[in-house]
């Protein structure tokens, strides 16, 4: 008797001792610009982010799901500041934030420091580059991957030479780097770099003529749809076709673009009109909860947190062992919205593209056609390491 005490005491002493996980929430920092000039993106995808936590009940692997929600305000100085918060204070296990491109080079450094996993929609080359680590994952496409995408498309439609015209900022700066490496440093004419939230795009629009045989954008949000409204006011429309690089006529924004926008082309992850089930369920529970159309913000938002669950769900929820967490997280397959999605060596996205163009839907309004499926593009690392 004395013996099989003992051995109940060493049991109840053992179980004592093991990590109450299951008892503990979880707890993911989610920081988007909730205010200043990208806040349109910014919050919408912060909801789909607690869209796909909802559709688990905010429960994964039997623990329970506490997101805690910061706002960068688009600003690299309280972008870091904020996440310092998330880790110092607030203890947080995990990121999932961030589409700014400026904040995402200020965290980086911060991340690898602390050595926290961080689920990134920044597409910011180097994060898979030069700032790659083992924390950091990038679901969205690098400004290489979707500049790659939109030239050789254009290619394919016949195009050899053309205008570029995008922001003064990495992003569209690296696309404008593989255009010109894919068509010819000759045969990319006048590459223009306005400021962001330019008001009048007439320097540029009106330096352009009918020796090229289209025009690429890249600017997005609110410049999407000045640009695609005064390209066509000043007769360009008719004499050479816009190709929208990346989110250029995403969902989000079509609700605010010209009836102009008829017709523009452009290339990238996600397409509203889709007609797949996981799609439709996406679709259905954001308008469901928030009243709106999805497009590829959220898509990202809810597609970055889908991974991370999967991952959860992998290692039976023990995030504090992130060894295990990150490796789950390198190896998770998804077959989403718009087709598989994975990580690449890198920790890039890997996903399909389908070119889009922006028709008038039976209500009158404007969406985006779904036409050619690109399949599981990466990362061009050859191209640009």
């Amino acid at each position: 008797m004395r013996y099989f005490s003992a051995i109940l005491g060493v049991t109840a002493l053992g179980l004592s001792l093991q990590p109450a996980w299951s008892e503990e929430s979880i707890k993911i920092g989610v920081m988007f610009p909730l205010t200043g000039p990208v806040s349109a993106q910014g919050a919408p995808e912060r909801d789909a982010v607690k869209q796909a936590f909802d559709e688990e009940n905010n429960t994964v692997a039997g623990r329970k799901i506490k997101l805690l929600y910061e706002d960068s305000a688009g600003k690299p100085d309280i972008g870091l500041t904020k996440i310092k918060a998330l880790v110092e204070r607030d203890k947080v296990q995990l990121l999932l934030s961030e589409l700014v491109s400026s904040i995402g080079a200020a965290m980086a450094p911060y991340v690898n420091e602390q050595k926290i996993p961080w689920v990134s929609t920044v597409a910011l080359a180097s994060l898979t580059r030069a700032e790659k680590s083992p924390y950091i994952f990038r679901f969205v496409p690098s400004s290489y991957q979707f500049g790659l995408v939109a030239a050789q498309a254009t290619k394919k439609m016949g195009w050899s030479k053309a205008y570029f015209i995008g922001w003064n900022a990495p992003p569209s700066r690296e696309a404008y780097e593989v255009v010109k490496k894919v068509y010819g440093e000759q045969n990319v004419l006048d590459p223009m770099f306005p400021n962001v939230a330019t008001s009048d795009y007439a320097p540029y629009l009106t330096k352009m003529d009918a020796k090229a045989d289209g025009i690429f954008a890249a600017a997005w949000g609110s410049d999407s749809s000045r640009i695609t409204q005064q390209y066509a006011e000043y007769g360009l429309k008719q004499r050479m076709p816009l190709f929208g690089i990346a989110s250029f006529t995403s969902e989000e924004v079509l609700g605010n673009m010209p009836p102009e926008s008829v017709g523009v082309t452009s290339a990238y992850t996600y397409c509203g009109t889709l007609d797949t089930p996981e799609n439709k369920k996406f679709v259905e529970g954001y308008k469901s909860r928030y009243h709106g159309v999805p497009g590829s913000y959220q898509y990202m938002g809810y597609m970055s947190a889908k991974m991370v669950i999967q991952a959860l769900k992998d290692i039976k929820g023990h995030i504090e062992d992130k060894n295990a967490f990150i490796d789950a997280l390198s190896k998770v397959q998804i077959k989403g919205p718009m087709g598989m999605a994975s990580f690449d060596e890198h920790h890039g996205l890997v996903a399909d593209f389908y070119l889009l163009t922006v028709e008038k839907g039976p209500d009158g309004k404007l969406r985006n056609h779904c036409g050619e499926r690109i399949a599981q593009v990466k990362d061009p690392y050859d191209m640009f390491p």
